[in-house]
């Protein structure tokens, strides 16, 4: 069975899978699959009633992912992308596919992959930065809001350059306080493929501007009935308040009917580790690795 590389043109495959079979991780969202395209290269075929997915990350070793498909599926599906591969691993495994492997397969290695663990928040807490957990975001939302002049801007495809700019001066400040990152590179590559492709890839998104210039935007759709999820943040570090006053009204302003909000990971980064956890999820998605014996 041939196995062809993940593009655009297969989203309505990747979201009709999605509708009938939600997902709760972040990893196998076809749009995030997309835009890290350049460095995961993905391929995939049909199984077992499932789309299974194999990655030959760009100097790195190959893995499979989760497959998308009914849960009665999934352990065949698995087992065929097992078989598929010379060294077998497959990478980024939602808690509950891990313990359906570990029942049919005792011998396998399962491991815990803690830098890959989805952030899942209350979205009301999110929303109106209630409660005393949330009493210091507070400060820092009531601060940019006193003292800024700004303006909430829903995200079309005519902001497209401010957006560019913006990411531009975000990389540069980045790079000067961490020095050359190749991850930032790869990142940078992501947010440009979705950009181009927003109105295709159906995405969401607000922009703020302060004293008329963008400084901030995010980026997000929703990841099944009950979840968003945020794909991009970015805004300027120097302005105190505005990433989480853009979370919180992006968050008012497209997603006050869901119940949670996922943003993703933290890949191990000790900042990103901070920034996530400041905002006080309200539970975690656990991923896996597992090779079998």
């Amino acid at each position: 069975m041939s196995f062809k590389p993940l593009d655009l043109a297969d989203r309505p495959i990747f979201i009709e899978m999605e509708r009938r079979c939600p997902l709760y991780t972040s990893d196998a969202n076809f749009t995030n699959m997309f835009i890290w395209q350049g460095f995961y290269n993905f391929s995939w075929t049909r199984a077992h009633d499932c789309l299974c997915l194999l990655s030959h990350p760009t100097g790195g070793s190959p893995f499979a992912m989760p497959p998308l498909g009914p849960k009665e599926s999934q352990l065949k599906a698995v087992e065929f992308l097992v078989g598929q591969m010379d060294s077998p691993k497959l990478s980024k495994i939602p808690e509950e596919l891990a313990q359906t492997i570990t029942a049919a397969h005792p011998t396998w290695k399962i491991e815990s992959d803690v830098d890959n663990d989805d952030y899942v928040y209350l979205a009301d807490k999110v929303i109106n930065l209630s409660g005393r957990r949330m009493h210091q975001k507070k400060n820092h939302y009531n601060s940019f809001i006193k003292n800024n002049r700004y303006e909430l801007v829903t995200i079309t495809t005519a902001l497209h350059d401010e957006l560019v700019e913006l990411e531009a001066k975000w990389l540069i400040s980045k790079t000067e306080k961490i020095g050359e990152d190749s991850h930032l590179q790869i990142e940078k590559q992501a947010v440009h493929l979705l950009l181009e492709n927003f109105k295709t890839l159906e995405i969401q998104g607000l922009a703020i501007r302060v004293e008329g210039k963008i400084e901030a935007f995010s980026l997000g759709e929703s990841l099944n009935p009950d979840t968003a999820l945020i794909h991009v943040e970015k805004g300027s570090p120097t302005i105190r308040g505005i990433y989480v006053a853009l979370c919180s009204s992006f968050c008012r302003a497209a997603f006050s009917d869901k119940t949670y909000i996922n943003r993703e990971q933290d890949l191990g980064l000790p900042g990103l580790r901070w920034s996530k956890e400041s905002l006080k999820p309200d539970h975690m998605r656990k991923k896996f690795n597992a090779w079998p014996a």
